[in-house]
């Protein structure tokens, strides 16, 4: 059977390329128009929209089109074909697509535009991969990735790299696609719902790779992975790919019953939505599951259904698939004739478009449906053709290729004997007949289980190098996600993580109520914009390098260092004694300020201004002191000490008044407060320094 998730599922996620390339600053839409909204602004709500109303964001974008004046900027017209032509392309619309393509190729000739003609190919590779020529797609797509190589588009160019995993993926070649994928996350930005989505894209395709190495686990756990970020921002179209992917997962763990109600979800989600794409995928692998399951008759009935949905689409790809999923029912149920004609058709298909990981899966399942039937000779053609494919896919060698030509060209020898004894001695024939079988049967048992050994050898060793790429990849990824990658310090994002980590720790933080404080110390690097505008963006990157160097040689092992944006960074010092607090604060304005930064032999002098509090502070005990509110208080006290000179550290000691009194007066008068004596501060002088430094 036929489950789609390694080839035609991936459709779903295609239909991300264009749309995660605009920004989506908008969570609900009015269709009634809105006059001073521009036209990035529209489309922007109706991409946001198209996720749970895809048609009325079509018919909305149409129309825009259509009234575009005609001054319009190039970018804006670009941008409406672009999200019009996704959503075609999602909604099956491919004529509407089509034209939609031929305008913004005109207008990628009219103004010589290389990112429209970029888009152009992109949209092209889909056409390709949705009639299933994915020879064709891979050629196109290797130009996209030529010409984006010359364009400073980071979200087009993670796009392009993104398609390019899907189609190399589809092809079998798993290693390649996961390279264009981690790629595709190198230029991922977070923080806006548009990177979010290209992440549910990316973890989603490595879940799937992950599947085809039969690591269950990890394909679990990025599928995971995206379904959480899918649902935070009510990505409902995700969500019916998703929960089907996770489906084709257990039942290639043989989870049978978690496979049918992830499937029965994903249905559900599809007909919310009206996802004819996501609706067919879904019942396709209905009937591929109670096939596995030797429920034939509803598998049949499921088959039938999906290849009624899949020719009112015309697609062809889930045509191949529904008729190999009906045609493998039919042999279960002994209407073998029939049934294989179905199943060669479809194989026919997938030989055709060079989908080799499905191409591999079905002559398996074939060969085993031959055998079973008695029809040992097609079995053991059928097995032939299903290694040869296997060898492609996980690297079997050439010998073992040659030896498995070898036998297939022996047994047809011995087929053209039996003939021949046939024409000889017709009261033979039953007796001849009967050896031979035994005979193939005999050679078939054994070269089954020889080539089976081989190719599981020679399928664990690639499977276990493909793991441990996958596992570099992966960690790759999570380096990524945590550290900034000018600095290579962690980043805002490690640190939330590591404080919400924390807050769900409530005993050990009881525990560390003996042990000395924590502290958060927020730096700034002072005058850093005139370090820029003196010396050049590039000195100033130097001079963030070796700050960053210079604060992790002055802190402890046990402290956490964090680039928390710009020129601002984060220290978490890690249960510092209060009698210690103000050495270490010291140490680090030192450490910066005492001697300048050289940059191309030139000399710049740097110093910090700082803003710190302990934590917790007053009467509440760290279990239930917010370091977010901390953290506000140590903001406003580097803004203190940089409005009263620079070059120095000031940090709250104590605040004599509780927190929920006087936080807003914290945040907004912090100079107010001092001279209430709500709080009590401590100020802390940097390294002397020459005149020059007040120059930069």
């Amino acid at each position: 059977m036929l489950s789609i998730c390694k080839s035609t599922i991936v459709k779903n996620l295609t239909a991300l390329s264009s749309i995660v390339c605009l920004c989506l600053c908008f969570s609900t839409w009015a269709i009634s128009p809105v006059a001073t909204l521009t036209v990035q602004q529209k489309i922007e709500r109706l991409v946001d929209l198209s996720e749970i109303q895809p048609q009325v964001a079509i018919n909305e974008l149409t129309k825009i089109l259509t009234e575009l004046p005609p001054d319009v900027t190039l970018t804006d017209k670009r941008d409406v074909l672009d999200a019009l032509i996704e959503l075609n392309i999602r909604k099956d619309q491919q004529q509407l697509a089509q034209a939609n393509i031929e305008q913004l190729e005109t207008l990628a000739l009219r103004y010589n535009d290389e990112v429209s003609a970029t888009l152009v190919l992109n949209f092209k590779v889909l056409q390709l991969e949705n009639d299933g020529n994915f020879q064709a797609a891979k050629k196109l797509i290797d130009q996209a990735l030529e010409k984006v190589k010359t364009l400073n588009d980071k979200k087009l160019t993670s796009r392009i790299h993104i398609t390019a995993g899907l189609i190399y993926q589809q092809l079998g070649d798993f290693q390649i696609a996961l390279q264009h994928l981690v790629t595709a996350i190198e230029y991922c930005q977070t923080g806006t719902k548009s990177e979010d989505l290209k992440l549910i894209q990316i973890y989603k395709i490595i879940g799937i790779l992950y599947d085809a190495t039969k690591n269950t686990e990890l394909s679990l756990e990025y599928n995971a992975k995206a379904t959480e970020l899918a649902l935070k921002i009510g990505a409902k179209n995700q969500m019916a790919s998703l929960t089907n992917d996770r489906g084709v997962a257990y039942t290639t763990a043989g989870r049978f019953e978690e496979a049918k109600q992830s499937y029965v979800d994903s249905l559900r989600y599809a007909r919310a939505i009206g996802s004819a794409r996501n609706e067919v995928i879904a019942v396709n692998n209905l009937s591929d599951l109670t096939y596995r399951m030797g429920r034939y008759p509803e598998c049949l009935e499921f088959g039938k259904e999906t290849l009624a949905l899949a020719e009112k689409m015309e697609n062809n790809n889930y045509i191949a698939s529904a008729r190999i999923n009906v045609g493998l029912c039919r042999m279960a149920l002994g209407d073998v004739k029939l049934g294989a004609k179905e199943v060669n058709l479809g194989l026919d298909y997938l030989r055709k478009t060079s989908a080799k990981p499905d191409l591999e899966t079905v002559l398996g399942q074939l060969a085993i449906a031959y055998q079973k039937a008695g029809m040992y000779r097609e079995g053991f053609e059928t097995l032939q053709e299903q290694l040869k494919i296997s060898s492609e896919l996980f690297g079997a060698s050439q010998e073992h290729a040659m030896a498995e030509m070898k036998e297939k060209y022996e047994a047809h020898e011995r087929e053209k004997q039996i003939e021949l004894l046939e024409q000889k001695n017709q009261i033979q024939r039953v007796e001849i007949v009967n050896k031979s079988l035994q005979r193939v049967v005999a050679i078939l048992a054994t070269i089954i289980a020889l080539a089976t050994a081989a190719t599981v050898f020679l399928f664990y060793r690639k499977l276990r190098n493909t793991n441990r790429d996958l596992e570099k990849a992966n960690l790759k990824l999570a380096h990524q996600s945590t550290r900034d990658p000018l600095t290579g310090l962690l980043n805002r994002r490690a640190f939330n993580e590591a404080m919400k980590f924390r807050t769900q720790l409530r005993e050990r933080r009881e525990a560390d109520l003996n042990q000395p404080p924590h502290a958060l110390v927020l730096l700034d690097i002072d005058f850093f914009k005139k370090i820029n505008d003196n010396y050049g963006h590039a000195a100033g990157d130097a001079v963030l390098v070796e700050i960053s160097r210079r604060l992790n040689i002055a802190m402890r092992e046990k402290d956490m260092l964090m680039r928390w944006g710009g020129e601002e960074f984060l220290i978490f010092l890690n249960h510092i004694p209060e009698a210690s607090l103000e050495l270490v604060i010291e140490r680090l304005l030192i450490s910066v300020g005492a001697r300048p930064v050289m940059y191309e032999k030139k000399s710049i002098s740097v110093t910090i201004s700082a803003g710190f509090i302990s934590l917790p502070q007053g009467e509440e005990s760290e279990v239930n002191a917010g370091w977010e509110q901390l953290l506000k208080l140590a903001d406003s006290a580097l803004y203190m000490a940089k409005m009263h000179g620079r070059n120095q550290a000031i940090g709250i000691t104590k605040l004599v008044v509780p927190m929920e009194q006087i936080e807003e007066v914290l945040i907004n008068d912090f100079e107010s407060a001092i001279k209430q004596q709500q709080i009590e501060i401590q100020k802390i002088p940097g390294p002397e320094q020459a005149e020059v430094t007040i120059e930069l």
